[in-house]
């Protein structure tokens, strides 16, 4: 098979080509790169043809994906953009599309995809929320003094080893799967509760059924894998013993997306994180297919990032006289969250414009909450949402441990903020998917109320 319609040199920039690179002579069954390779470089075909091959693995043989000719080329994107060859070819050989997200952080983001359900619907925007009548930290409300010290870095470093060991035995006590401080206010601490007390993936954890809710119903063996809490060692083992019978896989790698916000999406470390991402996408998939046959694909990356140049911190909240008797407040890397305790409308004016002059942005009135499917009943996450415009982010923020070089959760509209979707070349995809689809695309692929195919899920940012 040929790839129809690939571009070719004419004998002008041929020559000109020739300049620049050196002539290797090559043997028919030579291989000149492998999927998963951290890098390759520009190959003009001058005299030769090159055959793309899919590897055996499972039950399924050796295949060839296309034929490329003389006069053409191989290795361009790699060159241009630093990706690796393996999800470039996938996406190549696979139904690609971009994938709009919703305005939320990763977390959300996966409840979204576990529910096929917006947020207001499932219930869950953040992972903490204002809960004071439930709220497990009020006994450390003793400590607001400390909201005097300094030192911002010092704050969290003392909130951070409480997190790991007085935290840790309220998180037991109160029957909380995970508990921290992040960067709460000492003085606010009696305000906030951790929104679920168990894993997303923990039968019955959100407000609907999880579509490993609906797996384990219909008696669907299922696996979830996760870079961020195991590492790329702990994946690669449980990609070995993943049960025979599995029928679905959820594999989650976090390299992109932490990369990301720690170096920023311009620097060469970025580069090299992906190149290692893609390799490590390609053994991931190599080990399941040997471990389980052949299945079907369906990979993504559920939000883009844009770029940071400019970084506000809001300093007038945290030392507001009001506060917290009278409002509380949430610094999240984009978005400011105000609640309020009395109907002072002078109050909420002053607020409000001091929010709105640090930084670019916007109140989301009462229609663009619908829109963007954040009207929520309750006060759980926010009386009023401040959204920042890129390229401005928050810091110090109430989760950032280091400041943040790139972010998501900006507006969905924005295209730096949209992923990517690839799906099994038969399916049919538009110029965008939405972020909830990807649950029923899952559900229907896997089979549950009917087909019986083997699906690996596999996601990363």
């Amino acid at each position: 098979m040929t790839t129809p319609g690939f571009p070719t040199l004419s004998d002008e920039r041929a020559a000109r080509l020739r300049g620049y690179g050196r002539e290797d002579r090559v043997a028919a069954g030579d291989v000149l790169f492998r999927a998963g390779d951290p890098g390759y470089d520009f190959i003009y075909l001058d005299s030769a043809a090159v055959e793309i091959i899919r590897e055996a693995s499972g039950d399924a043989p050796a295949a060839v994906v296309t034929r490329i000719e003389p006069g053409r080329f191989v290795g361009e994107l790699n060159l241009l953009t630093g990706q690796a060859p393996f999800l470039t070819a996938l996406a190549g050989r696979s139904a690609s599309t971009r994938l709009r997200p919703i305005l939320a952080y990763s977390d959300a983001i996966r409840a979204t995809i576990f529910t096929g359900a917006y947020p207001d619907e499932h219930g869950y925007w953040m992972e903490y929320c204002f809960r004071p009548e439930r709220s497990p930290f009020a006994s450390l409300e003793r400590l607001r003094p400390l909201d005097r010290f300094p030192s911002d870095f010092a704050r969290r470093g003392l909130k951070f080893a409480l997190s790991k060991t007085v935290v840790r035995r309220i998180a037991r006590r109160a029957g909380y799967e995970e508990l921290s401080l992040r960067h709460f206010p000492f003085r606010a601490l009696g305000s906030f509760d951790w929104t679920l007390r168990s894993a997303m993936t923990a039968p019955g954890s959100l407000g609907l059924p999880t579509l490993f809710d609906e797996l384990t119903g219909a008696d669907v063996p299922w696996s979830y894998l996760d870079s961020f809490k195991s590492g790329r060692r702990g994946v690669l083992r449980a990609a070995d013993e993943l049960p025979i019978d599995t029928r679905f896989a959820f594999v989650y790698l976090h390299p992109i997306d932490m990369a990301s916000h720690l170096v920023g999406i311009e620097s060469p470390l970025f580069r090299s994180v992906v190149r290692r991402t893609d390799a490590l996408v390609a053994e991931v998939l190599r080990r399941i297919e040997r471990r389980l046959g052949e299945h079907d694909l369906v990979l993504f990356s559920d939000h883009g990032m844009s770029s940071v140049d400019r970084s506000v911190s809001f300093p007038d909240l945290w030392v507001h006289p009001a506060f917290p008797e009278h409002f509380c407040f949430a610094l999240d890397a984009t978005m400011v969250r105000l609640w309020y305790h009395d109907p002072d409308p002078r109050l909420r004016a002053e607020l409000r414009q001091r929010v709105a002059s640090e930084a670019p942005g916007r109140f989301l009135g009462a229609d663009e909450l619908a829109s963007l499917h954040l009207d929520f009943d309750g006060r759980l996450y926010g009386d009023e949402v401040y959204l920042l415009d890129p390229p401005a982010a928050i810091f110090p923020n109430f989760h950032s441990m280091l400041r943040p070089k790139a972010m998501h959760a900006y507006h969905p509209d924005e295209p730096d903020q949209h992923g990517i979707f690839v799906a099994p070349p038969e399916e049919e995809v538009g110029e965008t998917v939405e972020l909830v689809d990807v649950h029923s695309l899952c559900r229907r692929l896997v089979g549950v109320g009917g087909n019986e195919r083997k699906l690996e899920l596999a996601s990363y940012a």
